[in-house]
This record gives C-alpha cells, structure tokens and sequence, in this order.
C-alpha cells in the first residue's frame, strides 16, 4: 500500500513537470515561428515546419498534413490554414499544397506553402 501511494505521487508529479515543460517549448515556438513572420522572413519559419513534421509518424501522410494544419492554425500568426490539395502536384514524390493566411504586425497575408509528400514530409518553399 505504502508503495502504491508512493508510486502515484511520482506519476502525478512526472505528468506535471511534463505538461508545463511541453507548454513552455510550444510558448517559446509559437514565439519564434511568429517573430519570423512578423519580420516578413517566411523562409525561415521552414526549418520549424519541418522540425515539427520529423516528429511526425510517416505511415500516414494524409493524416501528417492535417496535424500540420492544425500545428499551423495554433499560432497566434496565423489566422487560418486549409490544405488546398494532397499530393496533387505529380512530381517524385508528389507535392501538397497548404495556403496559410499570415497576421503580420496587423496585416493579412496569404501564402502557400508547398510540401514534399516523400517518406517524412518536408516543406519546400512559399509562393
């Protein structure tokens, strides 16, 4: 008995630190991905789309851009995204197409963001 209560605290106390922790690190990435919008620096928000996207499971590309979708849609820089195709554009491997609607300093600014559709999925440019 004197273990199990033990053993519960720890668990209580783990799943704690891991919350708050997991919410300081999505804090601190919404403020970088939106610090490089708000300077107008889209480019450099690619390598934060696809560190996101390597901790995503490949099995499942259309389920990958949906969580991309609503990773985008939680940023307070972002005021909408929508999957505009999936794997529509046939190159190898074929492309999807994300258009996302920016809120920089005030103004709205619309995107699209093409991604490779290959084993992990991988942004490759804004148009």
């Amino acid at each position: 008995m004197k273990y199990k209560i033990i053993l519960t605290t720890l668990a209580i106390i783990l799943t704690c630190l891991t919350t708050f922790s997991c919410k300081k690190d999505r804090e601190a990435d919404n403020e970088q991905f939106c610090t490089l919008v708000n300077d107008q620096n889209f480019d450099a928000t690619l390598p934060l789309v696809d560190t996101f996207l390597a901790t995503l499971d490949g099995n499942n590309q259309e389920e990958s851009l949906q969580k991309l979708k609503e990773w985008l849609d939680a940023k307070s820089c972002v005021n909408t995204s929508s999957i505009l195709c999936n794997s529509c554009i046939k190159t190898l491997p074929a492309q999807s197409e994300l258009s996302i609607e920016f809120n920089v300093n005030g103004q709205n600014v619309t995107l699209t963001l093409d991604i490779s559709m290959g084993e992990t999925l991988k942004t490759l440019t804004y148009h």
